[in-house]
C-alpha cells in the first residue's frame, strides 16, 4: 500500500526545501489573512485527491524549471494506474524521460521524433531495452531540482482515500479559490508534517506544496516551492487524451535473466 498523503508529502517537503536556488515559474499569492485550517468537508475533499488521480489513470503533465543555470521544460504524462511517468525533457540536450517513484531514465530524443500532437513518441521507444538503450539512476530528490518535482508527482496517486483527520492535524490549509479557464479551483496547502501539530499555523508562506482541485477533487495544478525561495514551480495537470503507459520497469525486471 502506498504511503498516506501526510507522510508522503512531509517527506517531499523536506527534500524540496533542501534544494537551493530559485524556481523557474511564479504562482499566485495567497494572503495569510485568508488562509485557515481545513473544515471537515475540505479535509475530505483533499483526502480523496490521490484516489481521484489513481482512478483517472494517465494525466497529461507539463512544467518548467531552471536546472544548472538552464531553462528546462517537461511535457508528457504520468499514469497513476501503473505508476509510470514519460515524456520529453526539453533542455540544451533534449531527451526522453521515463520514471517511477524510485528511478529515472533518459533516452536520446533525436532517435524517435514525435509526430502529431503528442510531446513524445508512443509507444515508449526501446521499452524492452532499458538496460542498453536508456541511461538511468535512482531518483535523487535531494540533489536534483528535476528529481524533486518528479518525486512529488509520483507520490500523488493512492488506491484508497487518505485520512482526513490526519490532514487537519498535520497542518494542511485552505488558501482560497481561483478561476482558471472558466473553472473554479480550490487551493490547499499540503500538510507540513505527518505528526499532530499542537497549534497549526495558518501561514501560506510556510507551505512548500499547493494543490489546485476542481469540484470533484481532481488535481488540476500543483505548485512546488524549491529551496524555500519565494518562487514556485507550477505543474499543470490535464486529461491525457486516451494515453496509457505500461509498467515497463516491472516488465523489464520479469524478463531479466
Amino acid at each position: 500500500m502506498r504511503r498516506r498523503l501526510a507522510a508522503a508529502l512531509a517527506v517531499a517537503a523536506v527534500t524540496i526545501t533542501a534544494l537551493t536556488g530559485c524556481a523557474g515559474a511564479s504562482s499566485d499569492d495567497f494572503a495569510a489573512s485568508d488562509a485557515r485550517p481545513l473544515t471537515s468537508e475540505e479535509a475530505q475533499n483533499l483526502a480523496i485527491m490521490r484516489l481521484r488521480n489513481q482512478d483517472a489513470g494517465a494525466r497529461a503533465i507539463s512544467f518548467s524549471l531552471t536546472e544548472g543555470g538552464s531553462e528546462t521544460r517537461f511535457d508528457g504524462w504520468y499514469d497513476y494506474a501503473t505508476a509510470i511517468g514519460y515524456g520529453l525533457w526539453q533542455s540544451v540536450d533534449p531527451q526522453l524521460l521515463l520514471w517511477n517513484a524510485q528511478v529515472a531514465g533518459t533516452h536520446p530524443a533525436s532517435a524517435a521524433t514525435p509526430t502529431g500532437d503528442d510531446p513524445a513518441p508512443l509507444p515508449i521507444p526501446d521499452a524492452d531495452q532499458l538496460d542498453t538503450a536508456w541511461t538511468g539512476a535512482a531518483l535523487d530528490p535531494t540533489g536534483s531540482r528535476r528529481d524533486a518535482v518528479l518525486a512529488v508527482i509520483a507520490q500523488l496517486g493512492a488506491d484508497r482515500p487518505d485520512n482526513p483527520l490526519l490532514l487537519q492535524q498535520g497542518g494542511a490549509l485552505w488558501l482560497g479559490t481561483r478561476d482558471v479557464d472558466g473553472e473554479t479551483l480550490t487551493v490547499y496547502a499540503g500538510p507540513e508534517s505527518d505528526a499532530v501539530a499542537a497549534t497549526p499555523a495558518a501561514d501560506p508562506d510556510s507551505a512548500t506544496v499547493r494543490y489546485w482541485l476542481d469540484d470533484t477533487s481532481l488535481l488540476r495544478r500543483l505548485d512546488v516551492r524549491l529551496g524555500g525561495a519565494a518562487e514556485w514551480t507550477t505543474v499543470a495537470f490535464a486529461d491525457a487524451g486516451g494515453v496509457t503507459l505500461p509498467d515497463v520497469f516491472t516488465a523489464a525486471a520479469e524478463t531479466a535473466p
